[in-house]
């Protein structure tokens, strides 16, 4: 594909049908914003603001590191989510492992069994 001129690229239009299909087509995640952006020689705030009038899923907001204090800062949270996530998945687990321990001895001492 040729690369536009920039008097090219000002005039071009793109109708809502196709802008809500590379949408579409970004939500599925077939193609990723850079792709579209590349494709059609747009730039990529265009595609995102298409993003933002046309799609149901919101771009996140980037994160701005402004030094190493920031950096390090947002590894520590990032491992603490992690070590987070773990913990919940473990009760999880421990909450379905006492769910069918009570099913279980309601089954073996009747349905009148209850935790005292």
């Amino acid at each position: 594909m040729r690369k536009l001129t920039t008097e090219e690229r000002r005039r071009r239009r793109f109708t809502e049908a196709f802008r809500k299909e590379q949408v579409r087509l970004l939500d599925r995640g077939e193609v990723t914003l850079s792709e579209i952006s590349r494709m059609y020689q747009v730039k990529a705030d265009c595609v995102k603001r298409w993003v933002r009038k046309y799609s149901q899923n919101a771009i996140p907001e980037p994160i701005v590191i402004g030094s190493r204090n920031d950096y390090d800062h947002m590894k520590v949270l990032e491992k603490e989510n992690q070590s987070l996530k773990q913990y919940i998945g473990e009760q999880q687990m421990r909450l379905v492992y006492m769910e069918q321990l009570l099913a279980l001895a309601k089954e073996r001492l009747g349905n009148d069994f209850e935790k005292k």
